[in-house]
């Protein structure tokens, strides 16, 4: 393997070189943190004689791992073995797959989502009576868990832990939760973490055979780890102690998701003997978007220190716009986009970024007023569609017959004769006697509870399901297809579409495409694989739409981490939105830490020019509420922004009822999509 490390500066190379032991790389916004980690891989396998399947790289989505593998792939074509690049939780599974019989689980396994946990422990409140106190809150109930789960804390303890009635009632499902799990032989993502960290702490043969698989583990974005990673990552190093982790604790922005700083922060005290290298020059941004970034952030108490250095000259100061209200507001950027736009910078280069998504609305409205296309990061992905959910339920229902909350979910879709009660009775009738959904549908005797609707339409269903099993392993492509046919799902989708032939044909392209998803697969993998397409589609959250043409995006500050634009909008900079009043409310001083990263997040997302702009007042809980700038910008010197005050007086007047008649048909336009989304 040849490798030219002429283009990296002194700080890079010297952690690209770094022999053994444990590394901590601080890198700060745009100064080459990927380019520092797939450099580093390559000298371990150019320079050092290292088999690229003893290195093992983490990151926290998909897309990141397979820009970093493309990356490698780039510098090597003929790279064979290629170090494993994964994120977590895919890495989880691999070991789950690999050591079930450890976990006392059966080879083929399920991963349920968000919705299938909210199914499960829905079924389990009523069992033990707290529907009625839980039931309003099942997120919450299932938000205790998961924590207890990233902690470590058994139900047992949770349950002796709990302090009033509604904690005992969480720590009770908690317990009853865990047994239906394993009952249905299917996992949770956090199992996905938190029972491979089990099986490695407690089993020292176990461990020991997994930390002789790789001779040096490399961690991306090391500041959004949480305990149960750090433990997972810990448990996978020996004594060597070959840990490479890569981050910048100015951008530790994911608390709220159990990310914690402190990880970072502490690593030189986790491991003694660790260097420490840190990346300060930039490549991205210009000195006078830098500079009041490098301000802002200083004044965080808890930091390792470092400073943004540009490597791209001055540039133009930050332009600070006050208005008189939210929609003078979104009117003004909006028409700045359009300017930019006609100088030559398309609308993919620039960026609209809200600290809370509810900030949308009226650019959303002055954006469609204009006709300039748009899209919001973040917004509802593909597989949260209802006809998608419907048949990936479907899908699960042929592959794992033993899936019970995807053949209830199921089991009025289309409608069948399957009303509440009924599927009460399947499903009480199931856990009493310890056997699958299925097996009680097959069961004449057990249906006689039902009505005689409802038994007809259980025998149909397990025998369009038996038909299409049969051809599963032939195509499965096709005996999707075959099942939904065979059920009448079009019947389902001309329901919910109400009539609208637009609605109905978007719900039939979006199935179409999940055939052709499951072909796809099917070609490169082969027959008979489905169990891991599934899998695979449960772990793959962070795929977005590919938006082709020229569009412009609008984003939260939270989304836009990792990207960057030669314009950007910051809206709202105001108290209230940034910092956050909840954040300071339920924590003033780790939230204003968090808030002035996430702040300092969202000015580095800028190359060339940004704005920021606030409203003098604001419509909050139906009423306009006075609004003071935001507390960061005392922290920016006058030299670096540039204020402006738009009074409304001082615009033109706008005229026309053809425009005012145009701008409220598209508010309720708006309306009518929030109301098509509650629904």
């Amino acid at each position: 393997m040849r490798l030219d490390l002429s283009i990296l500066n002194q700080q890079q190379l010297e952690a690209v070189e770094f022999g053994e032991g444990p590394l901590l790389v601080l890198a700060g916004a745009g100064t080459g943190k990927t380019r520092v980690i797939t450099y580093r891989m390559s000298h371990l396998m150019a320079r050092r004689s290292v088999q690229g399947d003893r290195i093992l790289g983490f990151t926290f989505t998909n897309k990141a791992a397979k820009e970093m593998r493309e990356r490698l792939e780039r510098m090597y074509p003929d790279l064979d073995p290629c170090p494993l690049l994964s994120t977590f939780h895919s890495f989880g599974l691999q070991f789950l797959r690999e050591e079930h019989r450890a976990c006392g689980m059966r080879s083929r396994f399920p991963i349920y989502d968000d919705s299938d946990t909210r199914a499960v422990l829905m079924e389990i409140l009523r069992e033990i009576g707290g529907l009625n106190a839980a039931e309003r809150d099942v997120d919450g109930v299932r938000a205790s868990i998961s924590r207890w789960k990233m902690d470590f804390v058994t139900p047992e303890s949770a349950l002796d832990g709990a302090v009033d009635d509604y904690e005992e009632i969480q720590a009770r499902a908690y317990l009853r939760y865990k047994e239906r799990m394993r009952g249905f032989n299917a996992v949770d993502f956090d199992d996905l973490i938190h029972l491979p960290v089990k099986l490695l702490e407690s089993d020292d043969d176990l461990r020991a055979r997994w930390q002789q698989r790789y001779d040096y583990l490399l961690i991306d974005e090391y500041q959004d780890t949480n305990s149960a990673q750090y433990r997972f990552a810990r448990a996978l190093v020996d004594d060597r102690e070959n840990l490479c982790v890569v981050g910048d604790d100015d951008q530790s922005i994911y608390g709220f998701r159990g990310a914690e700083v402190e990880k970072i922060l502490s690593f030189k005290k986790d491991f003694p003997l660790a260097h420490v290298i840190t990346l300060e020059k930039n490549y991205r941004s210009v000195t006078s978007i830098l500079e009041p970034a490098n301000a802002v952030i200083a004044k965080n108490p808890r930091r390792h220190p470092k400073k943004l250095i540009s490597m791209r000259g001055e540039g133009e100061p930050i332009q600070f716009s006050i208005y008189d209200g939210e929609q003078e507001e979104a009117s003004s950027v909006v028409a700045k986009v359009q300017r930019a736009r006609k100088m030559g910078v398309p609308l993919l280069k620039q960026a609209i970024l809200l600290r809370s998504a509810i900030q949308a609305r009226p650019f959303e409205e002055k954006l469609r007023f204009f006709e300039i296309p748009y899209t919001i990061i973040g917004g509802r992905s593909y597989f949260d569609r209802r006809e998608i959910r419907d048949a990936l339920s479907f899908l699960r229902a042929l592959v794992f017959p033993e899936d019970d909350i995807a053949l209830l979910r199921i089991l009025n879709v289309p409608k069948r004769g399957f009303g509440k009660a009924a599927r009460e009775v399947i499903d009480e009738c199931s856990r009493n006697r310890g056997i699958s959904v299925q097996a009680v549908l097959e069961d004449p005797g057990l249906m006689s509870a039902v009505s005689p609707a409802g038994q007809k339409g259980g025998q149909k269903l397990m025998e369009a399901l038996h038909a299409a099993r049969a051809e599963l392993n032939h195509d499965g492509s096709e005996a999707l297809k075959q099942l939904l046919e065979e059920v009448v799902y079009d019947d389902h989708l001309k329901e919910i579409s109400g009539g609208d032939p637009q609605d109905l044909e978007a719900r039939r392209t979006a199935v179409d495409s999940l055939f052709e998803s499951v072909a796809r697969f099917e070609s490169k993998k082969g027959q008979g694989k489905l169990d891991q397409w599934l899998r695979d589609v449960s772990l793959d959250s962070d795929n977005n739409e590919d938006h082709g043409g020229d569009i412009l995006t609008l984003m939260t500050f939270h989304g836009a981490k990792g990207l960057e634009f030669p314009v950007v909008h910051l809206v709202g900079v105001e108290e209230g939105l940034i910092p956050h009043r909840r954040a300071i409310n339920e924590d003033p001083e780790k939230g204003e830490e968090e808030e002035r990263r996430l702040m300092y997040v969202a000015m580095t997302r800028a190359m060339d020019q940004l704005h920021m702009s606030m409203a003098r007042t604001r419509r909050r809980a139906g009423r306009d509420m006075e609004c003071d700038e935001s507390r960061f910008l005392a922290d920016i010197s006058e030299e670096w922004i540039v204020r402006e005050e738009i009074r409304e007086e001082d615009r033109p007047p706008v005229t026309g009822e053809e425009a005012r008649s145009r701008l409220d048909q598209l508010r309720q336009q708006l309306a009518d999509q929030d109301t098509e989304s509650a629904l």
